[in-house]
């Protein structure tokens, strides 16, 4: 028996069932005696770090200021009542997320982060329910006990949207609604540079008729901004782009991140080259999901697990929160393997995949080393082992 062999004899049902229960949870905890360790922070709630973004933004927008999130003096002050550590955080948002968010400015901090926080987890729930069907609970467990999902909530971000957005898109139209796949497409605008492969997969695919469905929604979702905030709200956030970027460049910023941009930046390249390697990566996960999903042999999962692999391989700005859509890929992998048997390592990928996102910062920062990107490649290499063995 080999090394790896050795290492996968450890993963067994049991462990990972034990896993799965404790992660989530255990991060919770972590991050509440981190806070109410501190005197001055005791008794506040400790969740939701990225998300005071958000109910500020909500907020804001609810009040009738929602060009106010472009002013930092309203802005961030509004930031520094709720901020529990680190420092306040810039709007990166379209007005399509600050549209999706509004409702929750009506609620109290707390409160809005429970239910932004049970739409994500709902929603993955839901849209993974037809990849999930027919497994026993450990897909459930695997998928909603990752460490991904507590660093999620903990962080108060919007990863398990996005994922729940993509499968459930597609599980619409595998299924032939076609007009509800549409909408969870244009949907994505609120996070557009994760969903940038969608329509080279579907042009690929040669799916016209989702193609003109999916963009007649998204013109759609992208002129109701106007008709809330008005025609100015678009404009405001194509400026305020360019006055953004200086976070990106923090080192504390750029080890949270798995693209190889950032990998690059740590390992000390010039921003050009840094950019440069970028472009060939967003270009070679072009070439990935073209061809995969142009190939009648590859069945519509794997598709699925490649383009949502390949999705954080193209912008320069990528966050392990982010990778709860790698973690759905992960999960339909192991699918793939469940019906048709595991190759050689496969599960030492897979449990890599998985589990990884939980320290990636940590390496990242003692090796100054893409290790995000690399996890990234990790996947697609475990999607194409997958398509080369098919007959």
């Amino acid at each position: 028996m080999n090394f790896i062999q050795t290492i996968e004899g450890w993963i067994t049902r049991e462990r990972i069932r034990i896993l799965c229960i404790l992660i989530v949870p255990a991060l919770l905890l972590f991050d509440l005696i981190q806070i109410w360790s501190n005197a001055a922070m005791f008794g506040r709630f400790p969740y939701g770090h990225d998300f005071v973004a958000f109910w500020s933004a909500a907020r804001l927008a609810v009040e009738g200021q929602p060009g106010a999130v472009y002013e930092p003096s309203i802005y961030f002050a509004m930031q520094e009542e709720l901020i529990l550590r680190g420092g306040v955080l810039p709007w990166f948002y379209p007005p399509t997320f600050l549209a999706a968010l509004m409702p929750l400015g009506f609620f109290g901090f707390p409160a809005a982060w429970v239910i932004f926080s049970g739409v994500g987890i709902g929603g993955l729930a839901l849209a993974a329910r037809p990849f999930l069907k027919g497994q026993d609970r450990i897909g459930w467990a695997l998928l909603l006990g990752a460490p991904v999902m507590g660093l999620t909530l903990v962080q108060g971000q919007n990863g398990a949207i996005v994922a729940a957005l993509m499968l459930g898109a597609f599980a619409a139209r595998a299924a032939g609604r076609t007009w509800l796949a549409a909408v969870l497409i244009a949907a994505l605008t609120i996070k557009p540079h994760l969903a940038i492969l969608i329509p080279v997969a579907l042009l690929a695919a040669r799916d016209w008729r989702l193609i003109w469905r999916a963009g007649l929604v998204t013109l759609i979702f992208l002129a109701a901004p106007c008709a809330v905030f008005g025609t100015q709200s678009w404009t405001l956030a194509f400026q305020h782009l360019s006055k953004t970027g200086w976070i990106f460049a923090e080192r504390e910023t750029l080890v949270q991140m798995v693209t190889i941009y950032a990998g690059g930046r740590l390992m000390g390249l010039p921003a050009e080259f840094a950019t440069a390697l970028q472009v060939v990566s967003a270009g070679l996960a072009v070439i990935f999901v073209w061809r995969l999903w142009r190939d009648p042999r590859v069945p519509g999962e794997l598709k699925l697990a490649g383009l949502l692999m390949a999705a954080l391989l193209v912008p320069p700005y990528g966050f392990r929160y982010d990778m709860v859509v790698t973690l759905a890929a992960t999960l339909l992998i192991a699918g793939q393997a469940q019906r048709q048997g595991w190759m050689p390592g496969e599960r030492l990928c897979l449990a890599a995949l998985w589990l990884l996102p939980l320290v990636l910062p940590n390496i990242a920062d003692a090796s100054n080393l893409p290790a995000g990107f690399a996890l990234l490649l990790l996947g697609l290499w475990s999607v194409r082992r997958r398509v080369s063995d098919l007959p």
